[in-house]
C-alpha cells in the first residue's frame, strides 16, 4: 500500500509528530511518500527515546522519523528536503527488517559547527570574525558561546574541535587539528595532545580573540571551523536490524556523524553523498564521520558514495574489544567498556563465537560459544562461554569473533577532510576498488586498536586495487597505513593484505607503511610526482615501509 506524507501533515511549520504517526501507521510492504518538496523538523514534538550509540554521546534523544519494528517498508522521499531545527536526529531504524531509504537529503537550518574568518594571526593568538547570521559567538563566563538566533539555543563550551579551511573548503595541509580548550588544566587521557589552552577574548559583536599558542600555522582570509557539540545527534541511527538500503541521500549537515550502523545485518549505502550544500557558504559536511559500522554481520556494501568535508573519517568499520576484569564464581566473565561512548552496547548473541585475549601479548587464551549474555549495567556485560576460561590479568580483552562483516568499496570518492578516507577493521572479505582518495591523512588506514576507543578487528583478506591515491595524506603521513594501536607491538596481527595495481600522486613518495602484517603482496601500482602539492618527508627509500611483515611479495614501485 501507498501512503503519501501529505495525507497526514497538520503543521508545516514542524513535521516531527506528522512524520511519526505515518511511519507508525506503516504496515509490513507499505511505501510512504513523500513526493519532494521541503519538510521542518524541531525537538519539542518529536518521538522521543533512550538510545545507546556506539562512538557516539548516548541518552534521550528527540528523533524526527522513527522507524521502529518495521518489516519490507520503504520511505521514498522523491527528492525531499528534510530541514532539522536544533538537537534532534532525523532518522532512526531500529529492531527492522527489509528497510529501504531513498531519494533524500538532510540539513540544519542551524549547522551545530563555527566557522570564522581568520582576521589576524600570530604567536600570542588569533583574531576570529562570525558572520552574525548563519554562525553566532561570544565569549561567556571565560568560554566560547555558539548561539542560534534563529532555532533559540546556545551552547556555551571549554572545547571545541578546531581545523582551518579556505574558500574553497579544503582544509589546510600547513594546519592541524587541535581542540582549543579554556578550561583548567587536567589530563585529558589519550587526546590529551591534541589540547591546546587558550583565553577567549571578546573584541566586538561576533569578534573574538583566541588569546594562546596553538602550536599551529594559521593564514589570514581562512576560516577556522569548530565544532562544539559533541555527537549527540547522527544524521540516520541503524540499529539491531537487517537488510538496510540507503539510496540517493545527501548529506548537507550532520551535528555529527552521518550515517552510524550497529549490530546490523548487510547494510548497502548507494549514491550516498556528504558535502555542504552547494552555493550555501558552509565548509563543513558532517560533524564527524560521515560512515561507521560498529559490530555489524553480514555485507556492507558503499557505491558510488562521495564523502567530502567531514571532520572525521570517510567510513570507518570495526568491532568493539570489551576488557574482561573478572571471573565470577559460576564461570561467566564479567566484562566492561573501554571507552565511555561504548556504554550500553550489547554485542553478544546466543551461538556467538568469542575470543578472550591476553592483551599485553596479544594472545588468544579461549575461544568459545556464547551460552548467556546479559547486559547488566551500560558499563558492565555478563558473559558465559561453554569454555573454560582463565582468570584474567591486566589488559585481557574479549573479541566478538561473529560480527566481522564482508566489506565493498566500489567507485567511491573521499576527501577535504581530516584525518582518513576508509578505516577498516574487520576479519570479513574486504575488496576496495575503483576508488578516489585526496585525504589529510591516509586514505586507507587497516588497524585494530586495544587500548585508546577499543575498536577491535584484524584484517585477514584485504584486496585494495584500481584505486586512485590522488594528493592523498596532503597534510603528511603515507597513503595506506597499517599499523595496528596495540598493548603488544612485536607480534603479527593483520593477514592477508593486497595492493595492486594503483596510482599514487603526491609530491613526494609516500605510498604505504606496513607493519606487523602477515601475507602482504604489492605489486603493479604506479607512482606520479606532482612537486606543486604541499611537500613531506618521503617515506623509506621507494615511499614504501613494511616492519615486522611476513610473507612479503613486493615489486618494485612503476613510474
Amino acid at each position: 500500500m501507498e501512503l503519501r506524507i501529505k495525507d497526514f501533515i497538520k503543521d508545516e511549520k514542524d513535521c516531527s509528530g506528522s512524520f511519526a504517526e505515518a511511519v507508525f501507521s506503516m504496515e509490513d510492504g507499505d511505501a510512504l511518500l513523500l513526493e519532494g518538496g521541503t519538510y521542518h523538523f524541531y525537538p519539542d514534538d518529536a518521538y522521543r527515546k533512550e538510545c545507546y550509540i556506539s562512538n557516539n554521546d548516548s541518552g534521550e534523544k528527540a528523533i524526527a522519523i522513527p522507524v521502529l519494528n518495521k518489516k519490507n517498508i520503504t520511505i521514498d522521499g522523491g527528492g525531499a528536503e528534510l530541514i532539522f531545527h536544533g538537537r534532534i536526529v532525523p532518522i532512526l531504524c531500529e529492531a527492522s527488517e527489509n528497510i529501504t531509504l531513498k531519494n533524500v537529503s538532510i540539513d540544519y537550518a542551524t549547522p551545530f559547527y563555527a566557522q570564522a574568518k581568520i582576521l589576524s594571526a600570530g604567536p600570542q593568538g588569533i583574531l576570529l570574525q562570525f558572520d552574525g547570521e548563519e554562525f553566532n559567538c561570544r565569549v561567556q563566563l571565560g568560554n566560547l558561546c555558539f548561539y542560534s538566533p534563529r532555532d533559540g539555543w546556545e551552547k556555551e563550551t571549554e572545547r571545541t574541535l578546531a581545523l582551518e579551511f579556505d574558500e574553497a573548503g579544503h582544509p589546510s595541509p600547513y594546519s592541524k587539528v587541535y581542540f582549543a580548550y579554556s578550561g583548567e588544566a587536567k589530563d585529558h587521557g589519550f587526546l590529551s595532545t591534541l589540547y591546546q589552552t587558550v583565553k577567549p577574548e571578546q573584541r566586538g559583536e561576533n569578534l573574538i580573540f583566541m588569546r594562546g599558542n596553538v602550536g599551529a600555522r594559521h593564514c589570514v582570509g581562512n576560516y577556522l571551523v569548530m565544532t562544539y557539540g559533541g555527537r549527540e545527534c547522527p544524521g540516520i541511527l541503524i540499529t539491531d536490524s537487517k537488510d538496510v538500503f540507503l539510496e540517493n541521500i545527501r548529506l548537507y549537515h550532520t551535528a555529527a556523524m552521518g550515517i552510524i550502523a550497529q549490530k546490523t545485518e548487510n547494510i548497502s549505502l548507494k549514491g550516498i553523498r556528504a558535502e555542504p550544500r552547494a552555493g550555501s557558504g558552509r565548509l563543513l559536511s558532517t560533524g564527524a564521520d560521515a560512515t561507521h559500522f560498529v559490530n555489524c554481520r553480514g555485507k556492507i556494501s558503499l557505491e558510488r558514495c562521495k564523502f567530502v568535508q567531514m571532520m572525521d573519517d570517510a567510513a570507518n568499520i570495526h568491532g568493539i574489544y570489551h576488557l574482561y576484569t573478572e571471573k565470577h564464581s559460576d564461570g561467566s566473565l564479567k566484562l566492561n567498556v573501554g571507552h565511555p561512548q561504548q556504554r550500553g552496547i550489547q554485542t553478544y548473541r546466543k551461538g556467538d563465537r568469542v575470543a578472550v585475549i591476553d592483551g599485553e601479548k596479544n594472545e588468544t587464551r579461549a575461544v568459545g560459544t556464547v551460552l548467556e549474555a546479559q547486559l547488566i549495567c551500560p558499563t558492565e556485560i555478563r558473559l558465559k562461554l561453554d569454555c573454560e576460561v582463565p582468570s584474567p590479568s591486566t589488559n585481557w580483552i574479549t573479541e566478538n569473533l561473529s560480527t566481522a562483516p564482508e566489506a565493498h568499496f566500489l567507485d567511491c570518492e573521499s576527501g577535504h577532510n581530516r584525518p582518513r578516507g576508509f578505516l577498516i577493521s574487520t576479519a570479513g572479505k574486504v575488496l576496495v576498488e575503483k576508488c578516489k582518495f585526496y585525504n589529510m591523512s591516509s586514505g586507507i588506514q587497516l588497524s585494530g586498536e586495544a587500548k585508546g576507543w577499543y575498536e577491535s578487528g584484524r584484517v585477514t583478506n584485504v584486496e585494495i586495487r584500481d584505486r586512485d591515491f590522488y594528493n592523498s595524506a596532503y597534510a603528511g603521513g603515507v597513503a595506506i597505513k597499517c599499523k595496528p594501536s596495540l598493548w603488544c607491538t612485536d607480534t603479527v596481527f593483520n593477514q592477508k593484505i593486497t595492493i595492486e595495481n594503483n596510482v599514487f600522486t603526491q609530491s613526494t613518495r609516500r605510498i604505504c607503511a606496513m607493519e606487523s602484517c602477515e601475507d602482504v603482496i604489492f605489486r603493479n601500482n604506479t607512482f606520479h610526482l606532482a612537486p606543486d602539492f604541499p611537500r613531506h618527508p618521503m617515506n623509506g627509500e621507494d615511499g614504501t615501509t613494511f616492519e615486522n611483515c611476513t610473507n612479503l611479495i613486493k615489486e618494485a614501485v612503476l613510474t
